[in-house]
């Protein structure tokens, strides 16, 4: 049996049948459907650690339709990012980006490298406004490295949110939490960013309602606790 060893995320994941399910894994090398045997049954060894939106590294048994888990370990579950409503959405959008736009195998890291510094900076993300900088660096920067070419000077008319939207794709992620704006601008800037993405995908992300609905319930109650 030929194994082999993979690093990424969990988009998502679907039972299959009665007892399986589908694991989606996105790696440096691009995206992986994997198949997880049994592990929608109580005593399965391997279900706890196959959760969307947790990094991992796999054992793959190759198969005849499809790469088979043998094995998982959980490199971050990403705490910081699961103990907080908005930032939980935000790393569902961007993983439903990636599940929508990415098809296979990719020729570069890059998009890969962007999306696991966009949790990172989910992680750190304090307010509204973070969370959407966040979220708007990882959907830029999927959309340029996977080699959409997006059109500001059409699609952000203010020149404070097309600024912004330089900066973020000048892709140093270390710098987004210094940037300054404001609240509304850097929702824009994810606004836009979704329409343009989904327009690349030619479907709607199934995670774009959640996270709008989330962060437009954290701003409300802001605004009534002020």
């Amino acid at each position: 049996m030929s194994l082999s060893r993979r690093v990424g995320i969990i988009l998502n994941r679907k039972n299959v049948g009665a007892v399986d399910r589908r694991i989606t894994l996105f790696c440096a090398d691009g995206k992986h459907e994997l198949r997880a045997r049994g592990t929608q049954k109580l005593a399965s060894k391997l279900a706890g650690s196959l959760e969307p939106l947790t990094l991992v590294e796999l054992t793959v048994a190759k198969g005849r339709t499809s790469g088979q888990i043998t094995g998982s370990s959980i490199l971050d579950s990403f705490k910081k990012i699961r103990s907080n409503m908005a930032r939980i959405a935000g790393a569902a959008l961007l993983a439903s980006a990636v599940d929508s736009l990415v098809h296979g195998r990719l020729d570069e890291r890059t998009p890969y490298r962007r999306i696991r510094e966009s949790f990172v900076l989910l992680g750190r993300s304090l307010t509204n406004r973070e969370v959407y900088l966040a979220v708007a660096y990882g959907l830029w920067n999927l959309v340029s490295s996977l080699g959409f070419h997006p059109p500001i000077e059409q699609l952000i008319l203010r020149p404070s949110a097309r600024r912004l939207v330089a900066v973020l794709l000048e892709g140093e992620y270390r710098s987004v939490p210094r940037i300054r704006c404001s609240l509304i601008t850097a929702r824009e800037c994810v606004e836009m960013a979704m329409g343009f993405a989904q327009q690349c995908a030619d479907r709607e992300f199934p995670a774009a309602t959640f996270f709008r609905r989330i962060l437009d319930a954290n701003r409300r109650s802001a605004h009534s606790s002020a």
